[in-house]
């Protein structure tokens, strides 16, 4: 009936940020939860907390699904764990030189340097947010296949982003990837179909170190266009 975390609220079974009444899918999940017996300070409360960020209303409501911690993993601090595939060198598949780079290594052909702990960040209006526009520019990050997939001989990187800075999901590829304006390298990873993290929460830490020890005590059992980065 009652819950606070900041200005995030319950109040008689209805959830407030920063006073006004929230809807939709993630509130409704966060409900569930609560009514299971989540605790302050979850990683999933702070997920919560940090898509509300997320300054697009249509952001929050068309991505909620893919970044959920039924698709991807999420960290301690509410981050969303996903994957990229680069070339052998750790440049993107394909650049944009229109694209307005705001941290990261850029090449004549507006491909970015990715590095095991860098932070790549673009203006987030460089970042198509039409979802109907399958192949577009942007940062995109993936799952695990679809990361895979861009691999094609080269690296596959873990990476995670702060769901605030999640600008849309296309409909294309079954909604496998997204485009963001900004994450952070966390480490290379064996492209071996048991590399993919399964549970909804997982310990990473900003260093690229991942501990695979997770100690969480769990309150809940749920379960191309030249323009692409």
């Amino acid at each position: 009936k009652e819950f606070a975390d900041g200005e995030l609220k319950v109040e008689n079974g209805s959830v407030y940020y920063y006073g006004t009444q929230l809807h939709g899918k993630v509130v409704d999940k966060l409900l569930e939860l609560l009514e299971s017996g989540l605790k302050v300070g979850n990683p999933f409360v702070k997920f919560v907390k940090n898509l509300l960020d997320n300054p697009s209303n249509n952001s929050v409501e068309e991505l909620y699904d893919f970044l959920s911690y039924k698709s991807l993993a999420i960290d301690d601090d509410g981050y969303v764990i996903g994957y990229k595939g680069v070339t052998s060198d750790g440049w993107s598949q394909s650049g944009n030189t229109q694209t307005i780079v705001l941290q990261g290594e850029v090449n004549e052909r507006g491909q970015i340097l990715n590095r095991v702990g860098d932070t790549i960040e673009v203006q987030r209006r460089s970042v198509d947010d039409n979802r109907q526009n399958s192949c577009s520019h942007g940062l995109h990050i993936g799952s695990f296949d679809y990361a895979k997939s861009w691999a094609k001989g080269g690296q596959l990187l873990l990476v995670r982003f702060n769901p605030a800075d999640a600008v849309s999901v296309p409909q294309d590829c079954e909604c496998q990837k997204l485009r963001v304006c900004k994450y952070e390298v966390l480490e290379e990873i064996e492209v071996e179909d048991d590399s993919e993290i399964k549970e909804p929460y997982y310990n990473v830490y900003t260093n690229g170190n991942v501990n695979e020890d997770n100690d969480y005590d769990e309150d809940y059992d749920d379960e191309e266009y030249e323009d692409e980065e």
